[in-house]
């Protein structure tokens, strides 16, 4: 139905979203890359056993042959040196579907940010350091590794505990596997249905963050204020770390770090002690997995009849008027029968992203579609475009609809200039902007939409339609 639907492991298995997260794999989406990265930090912590062992092994084994390597090298570009290189070179690997959708290209650390790495490492392995997280907490200070490259890296060091882990939980969940060769070994793997030349590598959701610790100073940072032991330590040794913002002055903190084998295991301990909580797959905060149970389910427990737009084609006005009544059923469902729920926490305290409100309702819609048999084709941009949905059926049957947090900074200006700049561009006279209200929709805003909505009508224009959903957390009946 929608090209470009994300299309999940359990969707792609007609499997329960909820069995796939109760045995602690990610429901990755397998037609675009789930925007989480394996942390090797977290790989020691796993639930699972077998894998962590594996992985805890693989890991250990590759940095301490970096370190015996480096120990060896008397000079730059030795043979110990060159061999040192070797082994922090990697290519992507895509089976995984994790990382940012733009990837690193392969190029792994690239000369340049090897030979920093290795200088820096040499240096801290003289002052007698030889934890093998040594090499992580110096990604932490250079320019260029990312997310994506410290994700790469980790997969590739434990790709065969990876495949081993997928060959179980396959075993699992009744998936059927085929034989695959990953870097000379033969492992049993589902085969990508979107491209069948492909495997699947199943990933621990317990060893994923949002951003690895490598790469995420802030929550370094944050961390070394947490407790009153660790503060003292990190102020006394290296300094107030929290404060350090730009490249000079993180150079600073890996220089006062440099000091001595106290104080670079000051920051091991710090680095370590910030990497305590993998994602929070349960909450999704980012909304990072697609709601692929909301997605099966909703129509059959709330059913919305659109039949008598089945199975033909659709002029403009009859796919607004589908669109109208997906909205309209959208807000009853949030408004009216719970399902704000899924906009807010377990605790009901923070609110989820936007991205996680856009998919919720890309779900509900596209689900609403297929139950119908609706020749149209709800599109979304994912959040990368000026626009989040489009709706058309044909060249000239297009409907747009822009959905926002009440919460969001421009919301005022996401109306009147991404919206209509876009419909003008697609060539449509129908758009809605859907606002659900979380909070901070103050009456001095509402009047501000109203009056750029005013500017368009003036302008002799149709404007965009205005929804405000009321998403804030209900009282049950016994509390209230």
């Amino acid at each position: 139905m929608a090209t470009n639907e994300p299309i999940t492991l359990s969707m792609a298995w007609n499997l329960d979203q909820d069995v796939v997260k109760k045995i602690g794999v990610i429901d990755v989406t397998l037609n675009c890359d789930t925007n989480l990265f394996i942390d090797p930090l977290l790989l020691a912590e796993s639930a699972n056993k077998d894998f962590r062992e594996c992985a805890s092994a693989a890991y250990e084994a590759r940095f301490i042959q970096l370190i015996e390597l480096l120990t060896a090298s008397k000079e730059v570009d030795d043979i110990a040196w060159r061999a040192a290189k070797k082994r922090i070179s990697f290519h992507e690997i895509g089976y995984t579907h994790l990382g940012y959708s733009s990837g690193t290209g392969g190029s792994g650390f690239g000369e340049k940010l090897a030979q920093n790495l290795l200088t820096t490492a040499k240096e801290v392995i003289s002052l007698g350091v030889t934890n093998p997280n040594l090499f992580v907490a110096l990604a932490l200070f250079e320019d260029g590794v990312g997310a994506d490259r410290i994700s790469d890296m980790t997969t590739n060091i434990i790709i065969e505990c990876l495949a081993r882990f997928t060959t179980s939980v396959c075993t699992q969940m009744k998936i059927d596997t085929q034989t695959f060769e990953i870097k000379g070994s033969k492992h049993e793997l589902p085969a990508n249905p979107i491209k069948p030349s492909e495997p699947i590598l199943l990933v621990p959701a317990d060893i994923v963050r949002d951003l690895p610790i490598a790469s995420d100073w802030s929550s370094v940072s944050a961390a070394a204020r947490e407790t009153e032991e660790l503060r003292e330590r990190v102020n006394s040794q290296i300094g107030e770390i929290w404060k350090a913002r730009t490249r000079r002055e993180k150079d600073d903190v890996l220089n006062r770090a440099l000091q001595s084998k106290r104080t670079f295991d000051t920051l091991l301990d710090l680095i370590t002690y910030a990497a305590d909580e993998p994602y929070d797959i349960k909450n999704d905060h980012r909304g990072e997995i697609y709601p692929a149970n909301i997605r099966r389910n909703i129509s059959k427990a709330q059913p919305l009849d659109l039949v008598r737009f089945s199975n033909r084609a659709l002029n403009l006005s009859e796919v607004d008027e589908v669109v109208c009544s997906i909205i309209n059923q959208f807000k009853s469902l949030i408004e009216d029968r719970g399902l704000w729920k899924e906009l807010w926490d377990d605790k009901q305290e923070n609110a989820r992203l936007e991205k996680a409100m856009q998919r919720l309702f890309y779900a509900v819609a596209l689900s609403y579609c297929d139950a119908n048999n609706l020749d149209i084709s709800p599109e979304s941009d994912g959040g990368a475009g000026p626009v989040d949905f489009k709706v058309s059926n044909g060249a000239n049957s297009k409907v747009l609809l822009e959905l926002k947090r009440s919460t969001n900074s421009k919301l005022v200006d996401a109306y009147t200039k991404q919206l209509d700049a876009y419909r003008a561009a697609e060539g449509t006279t129908r758009a809605y902007y859907v606002v659900i209200d979380i909070g901070n929709l103050t009456p001095m805003r509402i009047t501000q939409l109203s009056d750029a909505r005013s500017v368009v009508i003036q302008a002799g224009l149709n404007p965009s339609e205005i929804v405000f959903i009321d998403g804030s957390v209900q009282k049950s009946a016994s509390k209230r």
